[in-house]
């Protein structure tokens, strides 16, 4: 199978390397990663059911407030059950006030190791009741996974290809999205294209409009006269009164006009067709989530289900 850099350069027709800008590779990486967590969010968002094709579980835990998930969203929380090890109860969700009362065995919400609970602190921290400690009493939890991997467990990148903790039936997906990204990427990068005038620098084809008031052509080596184009036509044709200098001239502005002329054409053409591109792209990844979105009842249907 082809690596998803390959496979993003045949979608767009962009060149990603080594030495590419536009995107460089390190933020094609980035790219890849975003549209893992983006295609995740909205297929467990549009179809719940689904939540467990993107779930991973975390190391078994002996302590509370001890696991960060950064901000995971959270699919189960299991604890042994103190006698036999692998023995998991499923630990119910409670809300932070209650993390006394359910140590309290007196109480209605008291919380057993055949009984367990769990609530979500601060900065994410989960804790467990009864209190978790060594085997058999250590928890684990099941989350969606926010973390993107190749398959081998390694750093999702350009190389990459496969997802981990991802189903494959929307890897796709990950694809085009970075696709759309790289081509906004370059987008962006496209500017005034430029000419190269007299001095060592390239420059924009706004320069040469610029006139000098006191109308004296620059004859140093290291500086160009780009400023004084326009001037340098008057004063042949004005003070001179040298027609071949000035059509000279003239001849030598149309060139540089039609070279701008010309860069500006082709950077054009690139950005149009880069555009359509991601026209298309981003309406088959936004079409794919509409179609996943559950289809309202109708009418009959509402009137049905009201009896």
């Amino acid at each position: 199978m082809a690596d998803f850099q390959s496979q993003v350069m045949g979608l767009t027709g962009l060149t990603i390397d080594a030495s590419s800008t536009a995107p460089s590779r390190s933020e094609f990486s980035t790219f890849l990663n975003d549209g893992v967590i983006d295609v995740t969010s909205k297929v467990v968002k549009l179809r719940p059911q689904d939540r467990n094709d993107f779930s991973r579980v975390s190391a078994e835990q002996t302590a509370n407030a001890s696991l960060d998930l950064s901000g995971a969203d959270i699919i189960s929380v299991i604890r042994e059950d103190g006698v036999t090890s692998d023995n998991w109860r499923p630990c119910r969700v409670i809300s932070p006030s209650l993390q006394h009362i359910v140590t309290d065995v007196d109480s209605l919400h008291f919380s057993s190791k055949f009984y367990p609970a769990y609530m979500v602190g601060d900065n994410g921290l989960i804790s467990v009741f009864p209190a978790p400690g060594s085997n058999p009493n250590s928890f684990k939890v099941y989350y969606i996974n926010n973390s993107p991997e190749e398959t081998d467990g390694t750093a999702l990148d350009h190389a990459s290809t496969g997802i981990k903790w991802f189903p494959n039936d929307k890897v796709y997906l990950v694809v085009i999205y970075a696709a759309i990204k790289s081509l906004e990427s370059a987008m962006s990068a496209k500017s005034i294209p430029t000419v190269s005038g007299d001095g060592t620098a390239p420059i924009e084809l706004t320069d040469v409009s610029i006139l000098d008031d006191d109308n004296t052509i620059d004859v140093r080596l290291d500086q160009g006269e780009i400023d004084q184009w326009w001037s340098t036509t008057g004063h042949f044709i004005e003070d001179e009164e040298d027609t071949e200098l000035a059509i000279a001239q003239i001849q030598k502005i149309t060139a540089y006009v039609q070279a701008y002329q010309a860069q500006l054409a082709g950077n054009t053409t690139d950005y149009g067709w880069m555009q359509a591109r991601h026209q298309i792209l981003s309406q088959q990844y936004t079409q794919t989530f509409v179609m996943m979105a559950p289809t309202p009842p109708s009418q009959p249907q509402q009137r049905a289900a009201r009896r």
